[in-house]
């Protein structure tokens, strides 16, 4: 039989999407365990969301100490890894949703990946995004032995052997003492050293909603509001694959990358494509602004 996955969500002010994270979970992987880890939430809607979910899944707050642009996250991933005891997690955001049911095959591809690779440690459960997809054509290639993509990328910084999105096998980590730096480029070299190439998915069951508000250092600035309101942040959640649809989906030629505009609609709407993920995607003067504001203020250094 096949491990069953242990979701870890962390989250920070964002209740709605914390919710509907959790929500999608229940929907998509019944029965599976959730545990959510919060980096202290101050906002009242979430600290309500936060309750009503401690009455059917484990809620865990705790302020992360590293308090860098990405708040108390890598804090709070460890903290994770530390206290589970499950075989293997799958450690997604608040701002993301599972987007299909998982059924037996999920189960069995996840295993493939970690049984042909014994030593790797993670696994990437996500779609790809459009706007990276001219780069993610050039570097992606399907590998038949695992039934995962891989990534030649020697000249990226994160993304070919580490994401803070993952499916980990627990026992890998702990037995190389996996420690969490603050930044996803900290991660990405002691990944490549300890675990090698990370996979991706052939048939992802994971995505991050579009256009979301954001936090950075736990603040937001003016320029950051800004960038919001332009953008058009907000919810905007996605339609659940129907088995039809997801079975179609799984059957296609490994030579379609699994883009999430291509295969994902959201449930009311629409947003321009390819979707944004960041209020500071394609508002380069905001971002600098943004660096600005935070310098000035001490909030974190204007570099970060």
């Amino acid at each position: 039989m096949n491990p069953p996955l242990q979701f870890y969500i962390f989250s920070y002010n964002r209740g709605r999407f914390l919710e509907h994270c959790v929500r999608s979970v229940e929907t998509c992987a019944p029965g599976a365990p959730v545990t959510v880890m919060d980096d202290a939430s101050d906002d009242a809607e979430t600290r309500a969301v936060l309750e009503r979910l401690a009455t059917r899944h484990e809620v865990v707050i705790r302020a992360g100490k590293d308090q860098s642009k990405h708040g108390g996250l890598s804090a709070n991933m460890q903290a994770a890894l530390d206290r589970t005891d499950a075989p293997r997690v799958c450690f997604l955001q608040d701002d993301m949703q599972l987007v299909r049911p998982l059924v037996d095959e999920d189960y069995g591809a996840i295993e493939r990946w970690f049984r042909q690779r014994p030593q790797a440690a993670f696994l990437q459960p996500a779609f790809l995004k459009a706007c990276n997809d001219a780069r993610n054509q050039q570097i992606t290639r399907f590998d038949a032995a695992t039934g995962c993509y891989l990534r030649d990328a020697a000249h990226l910084s994160v993304g070919v052997h580490y994401s803070d999105i993952f499916i980990a096998e627990t026992a890998r980590l702990k037995a190389q003492g996996w420690q969490f730096t603050a930044r996803e480029k900290g991660n990405e070299p002691q990944a490549q050293r300890l675990f090698g190439a990370m996979g991706f998915m052939f048939a992802p069951f994971v995505m991050w909603l579009p256009s979301v508000p954001a936090y950075r250092g736990r603040t937001k600035t003016v320029a950051m509001r800004r960038a919001e309101r332009l953008q058009g942040c907000g919810f905007h959640p996605i339609r659940i694959m129907s088995p039809e649809a997801a079975e179609q989906f799984k059957q296609r030629d490994h030579a379609q990358l699994p883009v999430a505009e291509t295969y994902l609609q959201l449930e009311a709407g629409s947003l321009p494509t390819p979707w944004r993920f960041h209020p500071f995607q394609k508002a380069s003067m905001l971002r600098n602004l943004d660096r600005l504001e935070r310098s000035l203020s001490g909030l974190w250094p204007a570099r970060a």
